[in-house]
């Protein structure tokens, strides 16, 4: 039943994609795959994970976890050039968002009946 919720929410965020909706999930997918050098199949799925990343955040009431999260991601986040990976993390692997990313895993835990897993 999970699986079907979650299935049916990703398809509507990704008709409100197609509809030129942004989203903060767009936003990140836009920044990670810019430094990554996504193919067009790899932008698909890369974008799919954060929409329904982005929808189940909204189910579970935790929306301005989710807003808090990615602006974080999106204004903290670096792209290694070397590596083309996009990320967060500092060279000592501290987490920049990692309050943000605490507050949203804790909403999350908090409105679930299954301890928050959803990744």
């Amino acid at each position: 039943m999970r699986r079907l919720l979650v299935n049916t929410l990703l398809l509507l965020s990704l008709g409100a994609a197609a509809l030129g909706c942004s989203s903060r999930a767009q936003v990140i997918c836009e920044l990670e795959c810019a430094c990554q050098h996504c193919s067009d199949h790899d932008e698909i799925r890369v974008c799919e994970s954060h929409a329904a990343r982005e929808e189940v955040a909204d189910v579970y009431g935790c929306s301005d976890a989710w807003t808090a999260f990615t602006v974080c991601y999106e204004e903290k986040g670096t792209c290694d050039e070397t590596s083309d990976l996009f990320s967060t993390r500092e060279e000592n692997n501290a987490d920049r968002c990692g309050k943000e990313a605490r507050g949203l895993l804790d909403c999350i835990e908090a409105a679930s009946a299954h301890d928050g897993n959803w990744f």
